[in-house]
């Protein structure tokens, strides 16, 4: 499998990933809230937001999943907005602020997959400019 190939699958899977966990928080955020054992918050558009974010990400990833030099600027972003998430997450599981589930969550949907995506991009960078430092 060229290294193109292994971006689009790890993209594509990305995107449904996102979708998957985003729909119910946008829909109903009360409900997702509690089903990652916290309590209705009092902002409920918070989560809601945070929600449309990742599904709007998801959108990205697919577009990258579906071209990828063509889209090869984008894919940084998977990464850094990964890290962002599960380090604010991180934070708020160690600080007594969000639920156990919600870490557990966060472990599996973008801890994990940082390391990959990472080296995905830097080695798709090297072969897209050889001869540039990056």
């Amino acid at each position: 499998m060229t290294l193109e190939q292994k971006i689009k699958w790890l993209f594509a899977v990305n995107a449904v990933i996102n979708w998957t966990v985003s729909v119910r928080g946008i829909i109903d955020p009360a409900g997702m809230a509690e089903a990652l054992g916290g309590p209705v918050p009092n902002y409920q558009f918070a989560i809601r937001l945070w929600s449309a974010f990742v599904f709007m990400f998801g959108c990205m990833f697919w577009e990258v999943s579906r071209d990828v030099t063509g889209k090869a600027a984008l894919i940084k972003y998977n990464w850094i907005e990964k890290t962002l998430t599960a380090s604010a997450v991180t934070l708020g599981f160690y600080m007594g602020e969000a639920p156990g589930a919600l870490m557990i969550m966060i472990i599996l949907t973008n801890w994990l997959w940082i390391p990959f995506i990472y080296a995905f991009d830097i080695q798709l960078r090297r072969k897209l400019h050889p001869g540039v430092v990056r």
